[in-house]
């Protein structure tokens, strides 16, 4: 631990070190609430005082003193005081009668030797209701990469018009509400990046309605983060992949497991026909293809092309088609898919080298569900590489190896290649 942090001592802006005694390591801790955890009390306007091993620093490890409390439900402002050994928390309109509060300090509070909270710290009291034992808990991850997000608020409000009450995941974005009164609740969990305690449009968020009842436990599993959109995805570019395949990119994620069935594709050209889309596909499914081929084609020849003669060469027509290896379905063991930009499209002949075609895209539907998306970009086929010239070997491009390419030296030599008689010489 980093021992010695600054202090503000008597309102003096001059720093100073922690002195006397050892200096503590252990993680910041909390040995005492009032009310009690559990307590079962009249309505009161407060404050709620939490009590710390040890002093508390003013300035928590992010954010300010009121970041670090969540009161649940909350019914009015609430304001949180510094106190030398712990913390003061009031709220607008004081803590009303027959409602169960949970009280969670986030663990971003230190003590002067920045010496954090290891975890957070719940407590619940009721000012009139007994304690419904019951727990709605989940994990929120990040709709486009599936990682856990850390942090992020979660509000589940008793429908139809009822409190709402709060809570904060942890850094493996697991959160838990325990002791809600029996009722269907709509959760929302959203990303506060700006730290008002309501989802904006622009953060990542998602919602779910669920039914809650004594002695119910309750784990959503389903609840992935993604910011809101109102707008079609757009074509944002082609691209060559192979003389079969295109792929189209666009300016939004698509659902990796949703059907591809209602998008349309047609190529065209100036001049000439245009192979026709016969398959759609997802970027991951086009992958696995790939996959499957290779591994066809090194099972039907597992050396180096040969002699043609070899009786052992294989005959091309037996490697199997590649438009005949079944796409595989998402495997279940396997890293669950990613959302993607990119889909592929098969062609039922190949694209011409050097060619130009206008590839025209409809009936995309983007990973937030927006129907109407896809639009018109430009493909220009490129030519392919030039094969190799076996003369090429020879630095001076003389098949017969004479080093100065003289064609007397040439004709010198005899049929079978070996150097022969010159009648001009004695």
């Amino acid at each position: 631990m980093i021992a010695g942090l600054a202090m503000v001592a008597g309102g003096c802006a001059q720093a100073s070190q922690p002195t006397g005694g050892p200096v503590p390591e252990t993680p910041l801790q909390v040995v005492s609430v009032s009310p009690d955890t559990f307590e079962i009390r009249a309505p009161f306007g407060g404050p709620l005082r939490v009590e710390f091993e040890r002093r508390v620093s003013e300035r928590p490890t992010s954010g300010t003193l009121r970041d670090a409390v969540v009161v649940s439900p909350r019914t009015g402002a609430v304001e949180v005081s510094h106190q030398r050994r712990g913390i003061q928390i009031s709220m607008e309109g004081g803590f009303r009668e027959e409602t169960v509060y949970q009280i969670t300090i986030l663990p971003i509070l230190q003590d002067l030797f920045r010496n954090r909270m290891e975890a957070p710290f719940d407590f619940f009291f009721s000012t009139g209701p007994e304690f419904e034992p019951n727990l709605l808990a989940g994990i929120l991850v990040d709709r486009l990469t599936l990682q856990e997000v850390d942090g992020a608020r979660v509000d589940a409000r008793r429908l139809p018009d009822g409190p709402t009450h709060s809570t904060v995941a942890d850094s493996t974005g697991i959160f838990a509400f325990q002791y809600l009164p029996s009722g269907r609740y709509r959760v929302t969990a959203y990303d506060d990046l700006n730290r008002d305690r309501e989802p904006n449009f622009n953060e990542p968020q998602d919602a779910i309605e669920v039914e809650v009842a004594v002695g119910d436990t309750l784990i959503l599993s389903d609840l992935a983060l993604l910011e809101p959109d109102t707008t079609a995805a757009v074509l944002a570019g082609v691209a060559f992949l192979d003389s079969l395949s295109v792929e189209a990119r666009f300016d939004d994620h698509l659902d990796p497991e949703e059907s591809l069935e209602g998008i349309t594709a047609l190529l065209s050209r100036e001049e000439g026909d245009a192979p026709q889309v016969v398959e759609i596909l997802h970027r991951w499914e086009w992958d696995a293809r790939e996959v499957l081929r290779r591994e066809a084609e090194e099972e039907a020849d597992p050396d180096p092309p040969g002699d043609p003669d070899d009786p052992d060469a294989v005959d091309p027509d037996d490697v199997e088609d590649p438009e005949d290896v079944e796409v595989p379905e998402a495997p279940l063991d396997d890293p669950p898919l990613l959302p993607a930009q990119e889909i592929v499209f098969v062609l039922d002949g190949p694209l011409e080298p050097g060619a130009v075609y206008t590839v025209e895209v409809t009936g995309v539907i983007n990973i937030n569900g927006i129907p109407g998306g896809g639009g018109e970009a430009e493909l220009e086929v490129p030519e392919p590489e030039p094969e190799e010239d076996p003369d090429d070997d020879d630095p001076d491009g003389d098949p017969d190896g004479d080093p100065d390419g003289d064609p007397d030296a040439a004709a010198a030599r005899d049929p079978a290649g070996e150097p022969g008689a010159n009648p001009a010489m004695p």
